[in-house]
């Protein structure tokens, strides 16, 4: 019984409301089908209706718990006097008059009806009541803003985080692979230009007097000075030396060529100093291919400044 005399009221807004958007949805599509496709011109019928029957519900909502509803008002009230225009330019142009009237009437009476339904079921509060309400939802709305704006910090915060953790891991990753690189290419190198055995022993270097005789076109084995092994010449056709040195293998040529190349780079006046020597070796043992430690280079240093400063001749 209850709920009988509560649902009571908005019954007959209810029923001219439901006539009126059906008779609108009809009038407009009527109306439009003259110009544009039936499936269009009652889809923009519907849509219409659709608005229309969205602001008296939201209208209804506002009224009944007591809060504004300026918004809804004013698209209701807006809306009305299109769809009454509608309605008897219809029933006008189909020629029937009455309908027109009947059309017209439809709409408004739908408005009162419902107007007069929200004022009787919606909660009566005094403005002191509203105004503590709206208070609240005041307050109620800034914390659910500022909650939400905490958690998107929050959440932009973990995206900055992960995004630099990403990016010092791919920067780990690189660094491992360029350092990878970098043993591969060292290794390849080491393999393609071996440097002699620190530990062994020097190979004989070469004097002052082996360089005259190979720039003079060889001398016999014994005329050797400087206590440095020197190399047997062979005999040419004529009986002399012909300057050819004996068979040797791979590693005491290029003894013997490194120590030649540090006597041509020394005998510089004046000579050079150690930090300059080095440069020059190591750039010209590279542009021959030779190979060689910097302890071959720093003995072969020592051992011509060492023959200069006790005057074996001119270099």
């Amino acid at each position: 019984m209850k709920y009988l005399k509560k649902i009571t009221p908005w019954v007959l807004p209810s029923a001219l409301t439901a006539t009126a958007v059906v008779w609108a949805v009809a009038a407009i599509g009527g109306i439009l089908t003259a110009t544009a496709h039936p499936a269009f011109a009652y889809s923009v019928a519907v849509l219409y209706d659709a608005v229309w029957l969205y602001a008296l519900a939201q209208e209804t909502a506002h009224r009944r718990q007591g809060s504004s509803a300026r918004l809804p008002v004013a698209i209701g009230w807006v809306f009305l006097p299109l769809t009454v225009a509608i309605l008897a330019a219809h029933g006008l142009i189909d020629g029937d008059i009455l309908a027109a009237i009947v059309g017209g009437l439809v709409p408004v009476l739908a408005k009162m009806t419902l107007v007069m339904a929200i004022d009787r079921d919606r909660t009566r509060i005094s403005p002191r009541a509203q105004a503590a309400i709206d208070r609240t939802r005041a307050v109620t709305r800034d914390r659910i803003a500022v909650s939400r704006a905490v958690a998107a910090a929050r959440s932009d915060e973990t995206i900055a985080a992960a995004d630099i953790v990403k990016a010092s891991r791919e920067a780990e990753a690189d660094a491992i692979t360029t350092t990878h690189d970098a043993y591969e290419k060292y290794a390849e190198i080491v393999d393609g230009h071996p440097v002699p055995d620190w530990r062994a022993d020097l190979p004989p270097l070469v004097s002052d007097r082996d360089l005259e005789a190979l720039l003079a076109g060889g001398v016999p084995d014994d005329n050797t000075a400087g206590g440095t092994g020197g190399f047997a010449l062979t005999e040419g056709p004529s009986g002399h030396g012909s300057g050819t040195p004996p068979l040797e293998g791979p590693r005491e040529a290029n003894s013997k060529a490194v120590a030649l190349l540090a006597v041509e780079l020394y005998a510089t006046d004046p000579p050079p100093s150690k930090r300059k020597f080095r440069e020059a070796m190591r750039a010209q043992m590279k542009a021959r291919g030779l190979t060689g430690g910097w302890d071959v280079i720093d003995a072969l240093y020592d051992r011509e400044k060492a023959l200069a400063e006790g005057g074996d001749g001119p270099r």
